[in-house]
């Protein structure tokens, strides 16, 4: 009878030690919140002594300055930026989710399993990423010039007899890179392609096909058989490098663009360029006659001139109103192929001191006639600069003055029909000082009398009024203010 009493009272104490190491192995593997001990996220464990949120959140800041390399296409290698810039960072909360939701899920026999699986360091969590794509389509844009590829037009090599085929050029698809960053490893180092699109030349070896380059739009011919001969080989290399260029209907070209930089290593040579009203050496110098000789021939075939500058004096090599200035960078040449078929660039010397520029493609549009007129003239000055190097009473004449002149253009074309059109422009020509150089000591009254057109003189940079008083002739003190940058001729 004892042993039935106190059975009941045994069964009870082994169910209570039972339970309460149950209770305690409950507690210690499967944790109420955070990770499984031994659980790792990412493949770091958690320290002890820190908070999940705390440590996700340290982590994130960290990873925003992970490297990741965009890839440029056709091997031009890659762009360096972080998973910060591109809005690609650590979803703190969405993590934490995970965390718990592995710890806590399923039955008991499944959650005791993967806590003895973590314990011996096989269960890892994956960090939850978000991307900001607003974010990284603005860093994106920052490299599109990097990525960028102009195409190269068609061209016709009007002296090898030969064609030379378009190339595509590139831009990037900011929407594409955007999808690939999007579904892209998150892994350190990782490289990520860049997407782009194929940008069709303005004009493909096909529409050469068609061009009739019997035909002569607009032409114009400039000599410089008195010019230095140092301009000669500028101005055969700036032809040559316009030479065949072909513009497709509706496109514009530039002529720096065309041209390149004036460089040594170009095939441009030092001449005398315009600097200050007055002429120095330069690297280009007679580069200016070529763009003049395009402007003119744009003219006289009734294309549309988008961007021109005259020069700065009158040149002797075109009439006014036809000549045009380039700098390269500052000032350009643009001319927009107005008709529905491509015309072609022939610019060549047909003789050893004769540059001629056709527009080819098409008949010209009828009778075609540039007249000027000028409709205000501007009195120059004299130039006066003392020079430490010449002997005592002597003077150098180094350049002549040039009044300065307010030009109006009128182009017109009659056709075949009789049909009309008329195009209107303005040139401005600042007055070209008369310069001397002098020996120190020389009042300006020692130098000849100021020629017709002069109204006064400057001496070392400075104007009546500022220095010595130094006599004046007629004419307005304001001629030789107008508002014109100097420019290389």
């Amino acid at each position: 009878m004892r042993t039935r009493t106190w059975l009941p009272v045994l069964l009870g104490l082994t169910a209570g030690v039972v339970g309460a190491a149950g209770a305690f192995a409950y507690l210690e593997y499967l944790p109420r919140a955070g990770p499984l001990p031994g659980t790792t996220v990412a493949g770091r464990l958690k320290p002890p002594d820190q908070g999940l949120g705390d440590w996700l959140e340290a982590r994130r800041v960290a990873l925003l300055e992970r490297d990741i390399y965009l890839d440029l296409p056709d091997g031009d290698g890659n762009i360096k930026t972080s998973f910060g810039a591109l809005g690609i960072e650590v979803d703190v909360a969405e993590t934490m989710r995970r965390v718990r939701e592995h710890a806590s899920a399923g039955g008991i026999g499944a959650r005791l399993y993967r806590a003895k699986s973590a314990r011996d360091g096989n269960e890892d969590v994956p960090l939850a990423w978000s991307f900001d794509r607003v974010r990284a389509a603005a860093t994106l844009k920052t490299f599109a010039a990097d990525v960028k590829r102009d195409a190269v037009d068609a061209r016709l090599d009007l002296v090898g007899h030969r064609r030379i085929d378009d190339v595509p050029g590139r831009a990037l698809d900011v929407e594409g890179t955007l999808d690939l960053l999007q579904d892209a490893e998150r892994s350190e180092d990782s490289i990520v392609p860049l997407w782009t699109r194929e940008v069709p030349a303005a004009v493909t070896a096909k529409a050469l096909a068609a061009v009739d380059v019997s035909k002569i739009l607009g032409a114009f011919d400039t000599d410089f058989k008195t010019k230095p001969r140092s301009r000669d080989t500028n101005i055969k290399t700036a032809a040559a490098y316009l030479n065949g260029t072909v513009i497709g209907p509706g496109q514009t070209v530039s002529f720096n663009k065309l041209v390149g930089p004036r460089q040594i290593d170009r095939g441009f040579t030092w001449a005398p360029v315009i600097v200050a009203d007055e002429l120095e050496p330069g690297v280009g110098g007679g580069t200016c006659q070529v763009a003049t000789a395009l402007h003119a021939a744009a003219v006289h075939g009734m294309l549309d001139v988008v961007e021109r500058r005259s020069h700065s004096r009158p040149s002797g090599y075109a009439p006014l109103g036809l000549d045009a200035t380039v700098v390269y960078g500052e000032v350009d040449v643009k001319i927009r192929n107005p008709y529905d078929t491509p015309l072609i660039i022939h610019a060549f010397l047909p003789t050893k001191y004769t540059l001629r520029v056709e527009f080819l493609g098409r008949d010209a549009p009828g009778k075609v006639e540039h007249k000027y007129a000028v409709i205000r003239s501007h009195d120059f000055y004299r130039r006066v600069w003392t020079k430490p190097f010449l002997s005592p009473g002597k003077q150098l004449k180094r350049q002549r003055g040039i009044r300065g002149y307010d030009v109006v253009s009128v182009v017109t074309a009659v056709g075949p029909d009789g049909k009309k059109q008329e195009k209107r422009y303005f040139s401005w020509y600042r007055p070209v000082p008369e310069v001397y150089w002098v020996a120190p000591g020389t009042e300006p009254t020692e130098l000849p009398e100021l020629p017709p057109g002069a109204d006064y003189i400057e001496v070392d940079g400075k104007k009546p009024g500022e220095g010595p008083e130094v006599a004046t002739g007629s004419g307005s003190p304001d001629s030789a203010d107008m508002a014109l940058p100097d420019t290389p001729g």
